[in-house]
């Protein structure tokens, strides 16, 4: 009896361990066809990484290449705006030189130049906006220096070369005009 216990009890630990067996070589098949489809995922993400890696590269490029179109776009429009000045600051001062600027047309340069909304609507600073003020509270066209008026030119030029505004220009070219005014009628009376 004792030994058909001892039996029992080894064929029952031997079906327990075969069982156990067959369960762990089961689920080892298992885990191997996991890690395949793991590893295959893995494969497919390396690849959507390094698609996104060429994409981002693609981007980088493009992105550089409209940075250097800002930039030359910028470059031209500063290379318009200063020949705009330039073309306008000549025909004014031709203008001045053969005399065609008048005392009677000086007043309407000042009147705009001082107008309201010019000296309130714009980025120059405080101190600019009152050296303008000054300078034309003067109300005489005699008592204001050409170097003042250049003064004025170089700061509403900077206001238009900021921001593009057409009042800017418009007061860059009255105070022009003021300027070959004073130049030119000064040479006259020599």
């Amino acid at each position: 009896m004792a030994e058909e216990v001892v039996l029992s009890i080894i064929g029952l630990a031997v079906t327990i361990v075969g069982m156990f067996g067959g369960s762990l070589y089961w689920l080892g098949r298992k885990f191997a066809e996991i890690d395949k489809k793991f590893e295959a995922i893995d494969r497919r993400f390396e690849e959507i990484d390094k698609r996104l890696e060429a994409m981002e590269k693609r981007f980088e490029a493009v992105e550089r290449r409209f940075e250097e179109f800002d930039r030359k776009l910028a470059s031209f429009a500063d290379s318009v705006r200063s020949a705009v000045v330039a073309m306008n600051s000549a025909v004014i001062e031709f203008l001045g030189l053969k005399g065609l600027i008048t005392q009677g047309e000086v007043p309407l340069p000042i009147r705009e130049v001082m107008s309201p909304q010019a000296i309130r609507s714009n980025p120059i600073s405080k101190e600019e906006a009152e050296f303008i003020r000054a300078v034309f509270a003067k109300g005489d066209i005699d008592k204001i220096t050409v170097e003042e008026l250049e003064k004025v030119a170089e700061i509403v030029k900077r206001w238009w070369y900021e921001e593009g505004s057409e009042l800017a220009y418009k007061m860059f070219l009255y105070v022009w005009m003021l300027r070959a005014y004073k130049l030119f009628s000064q040479q006259k009376k020599r």
